[in-house]
């Protein structure tokens, strides 16, 4: 079981670097900057905290049923045409654990005033992993970054609340969960 918190932006300072570590590792198995961790840090603290000083942009921490002990984070923002997953690392020891991502969506999505058109992400193109669960949510690849290493990915924002609300039936999304409805209505 998990928990989930918006981190104060106050309070950045005071959680950044064990969300740091945890991207860090995952990076590190997954994808490899290739840069000194110290680098890696700079150049991600600096974005992160840029990033932070607009409103929209939102830190969710993920933690320890009934512990501080943070396991994991979730970066995004919300527009009024998308919402665009930045970032989402948990620590290994909870890979494959579908619950903590849906219980997740679930508290993200709770939090969603207006449902924006569209879901968008970014994964590198040697996290097949990422891009295999991102499909599943309902985004196709559409593009690439700048660089190339990386795919853009977007799907309809409606597929990823039917995903959340899907309850799969021999391999069928019900009728009943195909229905829209106002994101407000989640809980």
């Amino acid at each position: 079981m998990a928990r989930f918190e918006y981190l104060m932006k106050d309070e950045f300072d005071t959680v950044e670097q064990k969300i740091f570590d945890i991207l860090a590792d995952n990076m590190t198995l997954i994808a490899p900057s290739g840069e000194s961790r110290d680098e890696d840090h700079r150049t991600w603290y600096s974005a992160v905290r840029e990033g932070l000083k607009a409103e929209q942009r939102k830190i969710v921490l993920i933690k320890e049923n009934n512990t501080d002990n943070i396991i994991g984070f979730f970066q995004y923002y919300v527009n009024f045409e998308t919402f665009m997953m930045e970032e989402i690392q948990i620590i290994p020891e909870c890979w494959g654990k579908d619950s903590i991502f849906r219980d997740l969506y679930g508290f993200v999505l709770s939090h969603i005033e207006v449902p924006p058109h569209y879901v968008s992400a970014y994964a590198n193109k040697s996290n097949e992993k990422s891009v295999s669960i991102l499909r599943h949510l309902g985004l196709e690849i559409v593009g690439e970054n700048k660089n190339g290493n990386s795919y853009k990915l977007r799907g309809d924002f409606s597929a990823l609340v039917i995903w959340y609300r899907s309850r799969i039936e021999n391999g069928v999304v019900t009728e009943q969960e195909l229905k829209p409805r106002k994101i407000r209505n989640i809980k």
